[in-house]
């Protein structure tokens, strides 16, 4: 592929751009930021629609509201050319030339007819064509100095080898879920054959039934005749029983009754004492309750004056606290009066100083530009250091072995050790899944078997001598044998099921833990990527941090005058300082009087303090003359004991009073209770009349009774077999019905398992054809030869003195000259660049199936030292394999090198271009 033309209409900083591409070396040159890199993004969206956008709108400049790229190119000697225009939606279309005197004619439009239309002429997808000719930046630097397994994960890469690494990880939990589903189905299918087994055996039970229910009908036929016969006589007994019984009943009933009207009346009587008792009670206690108020009010009082005095204590203090700031605000008003106009000099002085730095302003800028630089450079190298110990402290936490951390001296080093340990972290959890998948299937296996024994104890513990299973008769011992047995493997798999569970806690807490290591150890990988990019960006502070040294010129004279006015300020700073002592007590004291308020008004309070102390005295002298038990010098349990007691004596004399008001009550009941009494004898003698005319006869009617129930005892019991009979048949049909659809699943769920498990073993045969062994390495040792027969072809036009160049497994170069073999890093800096630009482009001819014509190179010359940059300079002045280059830099002397220079200005943020 050869590309002849580019048209940007509108696409990010490029307004109206168009580019006429030649074969041989063309140069991208322009400031960082002049828009260089978008043309390059541009051919790759224009080919396949990849971009460094978050989104497509994002490609549109700002303030259009469209977008075109236009891409013209040759391949296979014919001319194609691919239009991208967005509006309201992106419109892609595909032409070609059918002449080279015609103009193109369409081919498709529509973004997937157009990716197939691509794929059919490259013969190559979208990934691996960019890898071949797009080289992207610090590439080249990676193949220098990156260590062996650091060159391999790139080139990996490269060749699209990552992607199927992905793939077979990913592919792993996928197939989990799929076992866990087969393991779900495998606990369906415990019990299928048991099923068919329990589905012959119920259909004979049920004949059996049905047989012993004829058999019964007959004999409840029989039972109900006999009963017919003696059930008049039965009826009229039962009246003249029922007569005597009600009789009997409510004799029973008013003699009860009786007892308790005399109950009653007793009760009432004792209460009708009481009330006399407290009426007694009521006149002791009237003395003691008028003194509880007096007790009250004197406590009151002395607890107040207690409170009093302390607020009067407080106020005082206060008082003297306001005299003493006051003393100290007169003492120190002159030294504070000085302090205020030292620090107005100050001020004067230092307006003067702010004039003479203006006119340093330049050079003091330069000056913090280089202490600021310092500064960076500093905090750099030591966070660069400090992450790098953290990062070993960090993988020790996380568990790594100490004696492979002792090893590690750099990042390159670190950096390997937390990939493996990732992958190690990540084998251990696959392992955790494989266990826990296993202990949830014998979890279901343990379940079935309970289930499985649970029925037939059931079924022996609710029937008399039978099995469960056959029905035949079995002896009580047999019966126990059968019943310990279903129990005990109960039991057994209870405790296989706690153990089982419990192993599943285990290994999914120790999942958990492994899952989180493995989140945070690939931060921290992605941390170490992050920090390596930092050196890279040091030796720039330093270049910078000269020319600042070689820009900075002096300006003696002001220095010195500032110098002069430095020290003014200095000895005028120490007078004012030795006024600070004094103005800092005198700002204290003033702010002290603030905080304390005004004397006037807590000598007020204090006065009116001293007013409520004596009207409190003056309550107690009245407190006292009112109760002689009372003092000045009582204590305050004495009195607290004094107020209890009289509590207690007045919540007595008001309970008292509540009691002796149910007096007049008390007599009324007492009344109406004795003419109850009257009525409830005169009833029962009426009763006992009764009873004695009775015709009632308990022997003839107990005769009768037990006839009768002996017959319906036969009825009931025959009836109670049918129904039972009617209702083990009911449970049999339905149970064989439910028998037979589970049986129609299990063979649904056989079916569905054999497929998932076919299923389930294509997917590992793919995953493992995805893995490090499968496709992996066979792309690799398809690839490797390849690479290195293209790599040889490029290092040899460089004209080095060497005869051979090799490749190991590891993609380690070695190169054989006059002097014997040399491994990468025996070699000189110039023969280190050609060997790594050969082995890049020995990668993209072997992707590209050894049809390269064209390459983007994207700032090859980034992370690469000043000597190693003129040597890859010089490299590609003399490339001459490749008929087409393109290479966008910022060095100006890779234009030395160009049959075409493109310049890339941007002007008011639009960028401009000039063949």
């Amino acid at each position: 592929m050869i590309f002849t033309k580019l048209k940007l209409v509108n696409f990010k900083s490029h307004e109206n751009t168009i580019i006429d591409f030649e074969k041989g070396i063309s140069v991208i040159v322009g400031e960082n930021g002049a828009g260089k890199s978008t043309i390059l993004e541009a051919i790759s969206f224009a080919l396949f629609k990849q971009h460094t956008a978050k989104k497509i709108d994002d490609l549109v400049r700002n303030n259009a509201d469209s977008m075109t790229v236009e891409l013209e190119f040759n391949s296979n000697n014919r001319e194609y050319k691919i239009v991208r225009n967005k509006k309201s939606m992106l419109k892609s279309s595909i032409y070609k030339k059918t002449s080279n005197d015609g103009g193109f004619v369409h081919i498709c439009t529509g973004d997937k007819e157009v990716a197939n239309e691509i794929l059919q002429i490259l013969d190559i997808d979208s990934d691996l064509f960019l890898n071949a000719i797009y080289i992207r930046q610090g590439e080249i630097a990676e193949l220098v100095d990156k260590t062996s397994a650091e060159k391999k994960e790139l080139i990996a890469k490269l060749l699209g080898i990552d992607s199927l690494e992905k793939a077979w990880k990913n592919l792993l939990p996928f197939i989990s879920g799929y076992e866990n589903q087969l393991a779900e189905l495998k606990g369906k299918l415990f019990n299928s054959d048991e099923l068919k087994e329990e589905y012959s055996k119920k259909k004979a039970e049920l004949e059996s039934l049905k047989d012993r229910g004829h058999e019964l009908e007959e004999q409840i036929e029989d039972v109900t005749a006999s009963l017919k016969d003696i059930s008049e006589s039965k009826r009229n007994m039962e009246r003249e029983k029922e007569i005597y019984d009600t009789q009997v009943n409510n004799l029973e009933n008013e003699q009860k009754t009786l007892a308790k009207l005399e109950n009653d009346k007793h009760v009432v009587q004792e209460n009708l004492d009481k009330i006399s008792e407290a009426e007694e009670k009521i006149t002791r206690l009237d003395k003691y309750v008028s003194k509880l108020e007096v007790y009250l009010d004197f406590e009151k009082s002395v607890t107040s004056i207690q409170r009093l005095k302390k607020d009067e204590e407080e106020i005082n203090n206060k008082l003297d606290s306001i005299s003493n700031q006051k003393a100290i605000v007169n003492d120190k008003k002159e030294e504070y009066n000085k302090f205020l106009a030292s620090d107005e000099e100050i001020n004067k002085l230092n307006n003067q100083k702010l004039n003479l730095e203006k006119q340093l302003a330049t050079a003091a800028k330069m000056e913090k530009d280089k202490k600021e630089l310092l500064l960076h450079i500093e905090n750099e190298r030591n966070d660069i250091e400090d992450f790098f110990s953290r990062t070993k402290d960090k993988l020790a936490d996380f568990g790594l072995s100490q004696d492979i951390l002792a090893e590690v001296e750099h990042f390159n080093q670190i950096e390997e050790v937390t990939k493996d340990y990732i992958v190690e972290v990540a084998e251990s959890i696959e392992k955790l899944s494989g266990d826990i998948l296993s202990k949830k299937e014998s979890l279901v296996e343990f379940k079935q078997n309970i289930k499985a024994a649970q029925k037939p104890l059931e079924e022996l513990n609710e029937v008399d001598n039978k099995c469960p299973v056959c029905q035949s008769d079995i002896s009580s011992d047999q019966k126990k044998d059968l019943i310990e047995s279903y129990e005990s493997t109960i039991s057994e798999n209870e405790k296989l099921i706690s153990e089982t569970e419990e192993d599943v806690r285990l290994f999914n807490q120790n999942k958990e833990s492994f899952e989180d290591k493995q989140t945070k150890l690939q931060e921290l990988s992605k941390n170490i990527v992050e920090y390596k990019q930092k050196f890279v960006h040091l030796e720039d502070d330093v270049v910078k941090l000269n020319e600042i040294d070689e820009n900075l010129e002096s300006k003696e004279y002001i220095s010195n005058k500032l110098g002069e006015l430095i020290l003014v300020i200095a000895r005028e700073r120490d007078a004012k300082e030795s006024y600070k002592e004094s103005y800092d007590a005198y700002v204290q004291a003033k702010g002290a009087l603030d905080v304390l308020g005004s004397e006037t008004e807590s000598q007020y309070k204090l006065n009116q303090i001293k007013n409520e102390i004596d009207n409190h005295v003056t309550n107690i002298k009245l407190a006292i003359n009112q109760d002689p038990h009372l003092s000045g010098d009582i204590s305050p349990g004495e009195l607290q004991d004094r107020i209890a007691d009289l509590k207690q004596k007045n919540e007595e004399f008001n309970q008292l009073k509540g009691f002796v008001q149910n007096k007049k009550s008390l007599l009324s009941q007492h009344d109406s209770i004795k003419e109850d009494i009257g009525v409830s004898k005169n009833q029962i003698d009426i009763i006992q009349n009764k009873i004695a005319a009775s015709l009632y006869d308990k022997e003839k009617y107990e005769q009768i009774i037990y006839r009768s129930e002996l017959y319906e005892r036969r009825q009931n019991t025959f009836n109670s077999e049918l129904s039972e009979i009617k209702g083990r048949a009911r449970e049999s049909i339905t149970y064989i019905k439910e028998l037979n659809e589970k049986i129609m699943m299990a063979d649904k769920f056989k079916r569905e398992y054999d497929n998932l498990e076919s299923y389930i073993s294509m997917l590992k045969n793919i995953r493992e054809l995805y893995g490090k062994n499968g496709v992996q390495k066979d792309l690799r040792n398809i690839s490797r030869p390849l690479i290195q027969k293209y790599t040889k072809e490029f290092f040899n036009e460089f004209n080095f003195n060497y005869s051979d160049l090799t490749l190991d497994d590891e993609y380690n170069v070695t190169v054989y000259g006059p002097e014997g073999e040399s491994s990468m890093s025996m070699v000189s800096g110039g023969e280190k660049i050609a060997i790594a630009l050969a082995l890049r482009l020995g990668i993209t001819q072997a992707i590209s199936k050894g049809d390269l014509d064209t390459i983007l190179l994207d700032e090859p010359t980034i992370h690469l030292d000043s000597s190693r940059r003129h040597e890859l300079i010089n490299l590609l002045k003399d490339m001459s394999l490749l008929p087409q280059m393109i290479i966008v830099t910022h060095e100006s002397q890779l234009e030395n090198a160009a049959d075409n220079i493109i310049k890339v200005e941007k002007e008011n943020g639009i960028s401009k271009v000039m063949m």
